[in-house]
């Protein structure tokens, strides 16, 4: 049997490597536009490819009740030894799980020699344009003219974001050539522009804090972690997962973020510590809680500059949302494929023999690894169905 896989991410990658393991006569073709390999993969995790998260939960996905039940058949611990017995081995700060070399780069070039050791076969700067159905096999047609004939099509060509790695979503109009519904593509996981004028000093300033995200006045994310402020906008891991909480509605008015820059204290707890320390040194007590500029910003927010004031504004700074950076800047696309056009084994319900892995379904997750998750689970039900 021959298996043509569109797309070297690592969702192609992890199954070319389970198929071609327990089905050595098989011919197992991974396809790729770019000269560069898992090029997407390289630059996961910062640098450092965060795989799994020991603390997996549908909470962290757009379909909780789907992710849940699938994180039943494929608990943290049956992953990790999947992954262990392919010879990866791991390493954990906090919930985070991350390959024993920290290097995204070298776990990708892993993959890859593993890949190629036990016998799949790479054929890379071939653009797949689209597949037609040929009696009971598939014709993939590459750009240029030529053909490929597969038994079985695995499309593993990612979502939209950072098209720069190869991920552009090009092969979205041939999917929906097909007839298939496709969830409209957005950026998740990506820094927010603000409308608001005031930030713009803020540029590079870092801070823990606690956001929440409402939209049409509901709140609908509340996470702590670190916030960096840019010149029109703010970032940070807990802004990614608040930007593609917001992005994942379908429509909204309107989108706000309130930023608590101190979570661990009460507002009467704040006030009070404000009031001791302006009575030590009214000059310059607020140096011992925040950087000048952040200062300016909270003493510009506060209706008054008396302690109860400065505490109420330092707890609730809030920002108006104006947009998302864009898939350029993104980590993972919110949409694809709708999963009602797939079985539990991701194969097609509309053409037998094809199926769909990784980003280009409509799956995403919040940053702690849930994608890459994703990318081995999903990889997992497909290799299981042949």
């Amino acid at each position: 049997m021959r298996i043509g896989i569109i797309g070297s991410g690592p969702s192609g990658l992890y199954l070319s490597i389970f198929l071609k393991i327990k089905h050595q006569d098989f011919d197992v073709v991974v396809f790729d536009k770019e000269q560069k390999l898992g090029k997407k993969l390289y630059a996961t995790g910062n640098g450092r490819c965060n795989l799994l998260n020991k603390n997996l939960s549908g909470k962290a996905y757009n379909h909780e009740r789907q992710m849940n039940s699938l994180l039943k058949s494929y608990p943290y611990e049956y992953l990790d030894k999947v992954l262990k017995s392919i010879g990866v081995q791991t390493t954990e700060i906090g919930d985070y799980v991350y390959p024993l070399t920290m290097s995204a780069p070298a776990y990708t070039q892993y993959l890859i020699k593993l890949a190629e050791r036990v016998g799949v076969k790479f054929v890379s700067e071939t653009k797949i344009v689209g597949y037609e159905q040929k009696q009971n096999q598939y014709v993939l047609r590459c750009e240029g003219g030529k053909e490929q004939l597969v038994d079985k099509v695995v499309i593993a060509c990612g979502g939209c974001s950072s098209p720069k790695l190869g991920s552009d979503g090009s092969f979205f109009k041939e999917i929906k050539r097909h007839g298939y519904k496709v969830i409209e593509p957005r950026p998740g996981l990506t820094p927010l522009v603000l409308a608001d004028r005031d930030i713009k000093d803020l540029s590079g300033i870092r801070h823990d804090a606690k956001v929440e995200a409402y939209v049409d006045e509901k709140k609908i994310f509340e996470e702590v972690g670190e916030v960096l402020y840019k010149n029109d906008g703010i970032s940070g891991i807990v802004i990614f997962n608040a930007e593609s909480a917001i992005y994942r509605l379908d429509s909204f008015a309107n989108a706000e973020l309130v930023v608590d820059l101190f979570p661990e204290r009460s507002e009467k707890e704040l006030e009070d510590m404000l009031l001791h320390d302006e009575s030590i040194n009214h000059d310059f007590y607020l140096d011992s809680y925040l950087l000048p500029a952040l200062q300016k910003h909270v003493l510009g927010r506060a209706k008054r500059k008396d302690a109860y004031s400065l505490a109420k504004a330092m707890k609730h700074l809030k920002y108006t949302v104006k947009n998302h950076y864009g898939f350029d800047s993104s980590q993972v696309t919110i949409g694809g494929v709708a999963l009602e056009e797939l079985s539990g084994n991701l194969e097609s319900t509309k053409e037998k023999g094809v199926f769909f892995v990784g980003e280009v379904v409509d799956i995403d997750g919040n940053c702690g690894g849930y994608n890459l998750t994703w990318d081995l689970i999903s990889a997992m039900l497909v290799y299981q169905a042949l």
